[in-house]
């Protein structure tokens, strides 16, 4: 689903497993996942494929703020690229808004959390339903089929929606073992 010109922005903490991303995504484009490697020295790497868009990894570890990163010079290749960015928190604000942001979090053992944002422009794009962890669902009020991108997911409608909220409020809902820190995405 990436095309020229996107942006992929990578935030987590140090081992988050952002340059282990960029390993993966680079082999599902094409590139040998043995030639990525972490540009926080140089900044960036360009890679290019025999067919499809470059890859640009930048590296915004060491970049001060939105003047380092124009100097890259990634604006110019970017258009005919897919950019992916590490640590791109640090250069937020010169990025575009219509970007992929991947949060990336430590979990219990080597586990990790990904956080994905999907811009609202790519919400056409095939496969983007799989990023979110969309898939088509049996509304659990009424048991008909719900569309992945159906905006009322996983209910077929607003009203059934709520008759599901008020279920929560009559009782007829109930958690059953105690709410652990890791159960809230914000954790």
């Amino acid at each position: 689903m990436l095309r020229p010109g996107d942006v992929l922005a990578l935030i987590g903490e140090l081992g988050a497993g952002k340059t282990t991303l960029v390993r993966a995504l680079a082999l599902g484009l094409g590139i040998d996942s043995a030639a990525i490697s972490s540009p926080t020295f140089v900044l960036m790497n360009v890679y290019r494929r025999e067919v499809g868009p470059a890859v640009l990894h930048l590296d915004a570890y060491r970049i001060r703020g939105a003047e380092d990163l124009e100097a890259t010079g990634w604006q110019e290749l970017s258009p005919d690229a897919v950019t992916i960015i590490e640590w791109a928190d640090r250069v937020e604000d010169a990025l575009p808004a219509e970007r992929l942001n991947i949060r990336l979090r430590h979990a219990p053992g080597d586990s990790r959390v990904a956080i994905i944002e999907v811009p609202d422009s790519w919400s056409t794009r095939a496969g983007v339903a799989r990023l979110t962890g969309r898939t088509d669902a049996t509304c659990p009020v009424t048991g008909r089929r719900v569309p992945a991108d159906s905006p009322t997911w996983p209910f077929v409608d607003e009203r059934a929606r709520l008759v599901d909220l008020g279920r929560w409020f009559d009782g007829r809902y109930a958690i059953g073992r105690s709410i652990e820190p890791q159960d809230s995405p914000d954790t």
